[in-house]
């Protein structure tokens, strides 16, 4: 949980102090691609999936705790080496170890992860392949300390270490390779002090940070050493303008073709009405590239909700993993990046939307996402509209390949409750990855039916369709994808 999601005392001594939900469901399913290959060569199969799923909130003064996960196992027919268990995890934690001093934030992860768009797919999204399916773990813990001199200033001193983890599932590896170096286990350890200005200094405030990064993986390491210095003035209640400066440097082990160390030369405004509308915009230089950001939350109304989100910074496709997973927060009743984008449960994990290559590469990354959510009687919606842009900084594996790769798309879903015991839900989303030297479309949807038979039983009959194609891909098969799965089933619920 990030540090600025805690609840107060008072609101969270008068929430439920344990909510706990838990779950089990055996189905029966129906694959008219089985191994999710280009062309359809697997054939059709049949398979058992069972699940186990399990939703803890933990909410007391001294501790904030949120936990789901899920278990899923299945057993093909035919195809037995596509039997497995598979794991999702979201875990977020705040502890106040001294009240208003030290505090404690734990965060973790695992789910599926494909390393590339255009190796093997499952419609249902489970691991499929070792050549283009990891099972993915990560974990990041945070000490924070806090001072406060009087009203003048504030020293907030933290450190954080992480980790994230790359196993081959139980699949067998018959299918397509990547043409990728896969993604490799990664640790990262940061510290930073930011001393910032209190209430005494009302319309002119600034801050001050300093920090050092190390992230290594088994082949090599960055290092990042950084000052930056921040000044805001409010213009007016609404309106502040401010301007941030400082100097980075960047250090790896690996041969770059850009010169990462340099000044840091930004400004920008936020506008504020309280939590109802908020907006940032920044613009400048940084690690000598011209930088644009910002943020912007609109409560448009009780029943609607606007919020978008837009990064620029340099990592590696596990560091941009981690820092997913140290900003993951519970908003709203569900997991997400710091409260910024749609996520729910197991639904939501800090892997980057679009699914851009898992490898072992340095990029400078850019990346835009806006959600719209809505809500009105028996109706759930929710819109979201992505992009990813990545610069590679260092060798390609392959000759000819551009270092420059994208990815957009969308996604929306609709959910209805039709009577007091159906449920029904609708999803589908589009993406464009341009990547490998040619591009390719995906292009999936989903539908759920749930009917209660009773308070503790319900039946559920489900859809997952996904379609590929793609055109002038380097080292990758330009052939179609198209795989449907059907399940129906049974859930109990404690």
């Amino acid at each position: 949980m990030s540090s600025g999601g805690a609840l107060g005392d008072a609101v969270a001594a008068a929430l439920p102090p344990v909510e706990f939900n838990a779950f089990a469901d055996l189905a029966e399913g129906y694959s008219t691609n089985a191994g999710g290959f280009s062309g359809g060569g697997q054939g059709d199969d049949t398979f058992t999936r069972g699940r186990i799923g399990l939703d803890l909130n933990y909410l007391k003064p001294r501790l904030q705790a949120n936990a789901s996960y899920l278990l899923t196992g299945q057993y093909w027919s035919t195809y037995h080496r596509l039997n497995h268990l598979s794991h999702r995890l979201n875990l977020t934690s705040r502890t106040v170890l001294v009240p208003e001093m030290l505090f404690l934030n734990a965060n973790a992860f695992a789910a599926p992860a494909d390393l590339t768009r255009v190796g093997d797919l499952s419609a249902g999204g489970e691991p499929i392949s070792r050549y283009n399916t990891r099972d993915t773990y990560g974990y990041s813990v945070s000490p924070q300390f806090m001072l406060r001199f009087k009203d003048y200033l504030t020293s907030n001193l933290s450190a954080s270490q992480g980790g994230v983890f790359f196993v081959e599932p139980s699949a067998g590896n018959t299918g397509t390779p990547v043409p990728i170096d896969p993604a490799r286990n990664s640790y990262s350890t940061t510290i930073s002090e930011q001393i910032a200005s209190g209430s005494w200094f009302q319309q002119l405030s600034w801050s001050a940070l300093g920090s050092y990064g190390q992230y290594s993986q088994t082949t090599r390491t960055q290092r990042q050493i950084e000052g930056i210095g921040n000044v805001t003035y409010a213009a007016t209640r609404y309106l502040k303008l401010f301007v941030v400066g400082g100097y980075s440097d960047f250090h790896s082990t690996a041969s770059l073709n850009e010169d990462l160390s340099g000044p840091t030369a930004m400004g920008g405004f936020t506008f504020s009405q309280g939590p109802a509308l908020s907006f940032t915009f920044q613009a400048g230089t940084q690690h000598n590239f011209a930088t644009y950001t910002g943020s912007a939350q609109w409560e448009i109304s009780p029943l609607t909700r606007f919020i978008a989100q837009a990064t620029d910074g340099i990592s590696t496709p596990q560091g941009d993993i981690l820092s997913r997973l140290g900003s993951t927060s519970w908003n709203n009743g569900s997991f997400n990046n710091g409260g910024f984008g749609a996520g729910s449960g197991t639904g939501y994990s800090p892997l980057n939307p679009g699914g851009l290559a898992l490898d072992n590469s340095i990029y400078r990354m850019r990346s835009i996402e806006a959600s719209l959510i809505h809500s009105e009687g028996q109706m759930n919606y929710s819109l979201t509209a992505f992009g990813n842009e990545r610069d590679r900084l260092d060798a390609s594996p392959i000759t000819g390949l551009k270092l420059r790769s994208s990815v957009y798309g969308l996604r929306g879903t609709v959910t209805r409750h039709l009577n007091p015991k159906t449920t029904a839900t609708l999803s589908a989303a589009w993406s464009r990855g341009n990547e490998f030297g040619g591009h390719d479309n995906i292009v999936s949807a989903d539908a759920a039916v749930n009917y209660q038979l009773s308070r503790h039983l319900e039946l559920y009959l489900t859809n997952h369709l996904v379609h590929r194609s793609s055109q002038a891909l380097i080292s990758v098969p330009n052939r179609p994808l198209t795989e449907d799965q059907v399940l129906i089933g049974i859930r109990a619920r404690l």
